[in-house]
């Protein structure tokens, strides 16, 4: 894996156990504005552990980009501290990046962070700048780095609740396309597999694709049943409605 100072992949090899995604609105929360009550009492307690953890090694990447990853979480739960996550996100990156500004999972993610500042911002001009802002910063780093799991994620996720003006279904559907032929052939951890599948059950959802959706989510579920993932799996499929794949 590139850009990880010896440090695997957070999300994508075998073995790691995440909390990436279990929040994750994404940009839903960003474009839209919905609040949420404040931050995670876990993602608090991972918060305080990596800031000790970075006091004592401040330009360590791997710590860093958990710090950012987390801050971006709780950033999209559109709760009233939702600004001070997002500048910690951008700090923590600004930090990482400097030192290593190849980084794809870190220019992907601070695209992402951009996307999400263009919930506060006040003139429409300025929000749609700051999401074709983001937007960029996502593809110039999958467009250097095309193989990494995490940058194709985070742009797949985020960009799935985008508007429709910003015309970005064609790189969702190729993003989810390049994730499930690879977890589908057992590339990726158990958990990320999972989300994977569940994000992309997500995606053909919102694309009117209900029974497309519940295989996914059955798919996931499959992985593991007793997973966390595995709980959102099957509240997805618990609300989806009965429909026909499409061709």
């Amino acid at each position: 894996m590139n850009n990880r100072e010896g440090v695997p992949s957070l999300l994508a090899v075998k073995g790691f156990r995440n909390q990436w995604w279990s929040l994750g609105l994404g940009a839903l929360l960003a474009v839209v504005g919905l609040r949420a009550e404040g931050t995670d009492r876990a993602a608090h307690r991972q918060l305080a552990e990596l800031d000790a953890q970075l006091a004592a090694n401040p330009t360590n990447a791997a710590v860093l980009i958990q710090l950012a990853k987390l801050h971006h979480n709780e950033a999209t739960r559109g709760a009233e501290d939702a600004a001070f996550h997002i500048g910690r996100a951008q700090a923590h990156l600004a930090t990482l990046l400097a030192a290593e500004p190849k980084h794809a999972f870190g220019r992907a993610l601070l695209g992402s962070t951009t996307v999400l500042t263009a919930r506060d911002a006040f003139w429409p001009g300025t929000k749609l700048k700051r999401v074709r802002e983001g937007l960029a910063q996502m593809d110039a780093a999958l467009a250097e780095f095309p193989e990494d799991h995490n940058a194709r994620f985070t742009r797949a996720v985020n960009n799935l609740y985008l508007p429709d003006l910003f015309e970005r279904r064609s790189v969702v559907e190729a993003d989810f396309g390049w994730l499930r032929e690879r977890a589908d052939r057992g590339d990726f951890d158990a958990e990320f597999r999972q989300y994977v599948f569940l994000y992309h059950g997500r995606a053909l959802a919102r694309w009117k694709r209900p029974a497309d959706a519940a295989t996914a989510w059955k798919a996931g579920l499959a992985i593991d049943p007793q997973s966390k993932v595995a709980d959102e799996l099957r509240r997805e499929l618990a609300a989806a409605k009965p429909g026909s794949p499409s061709p």
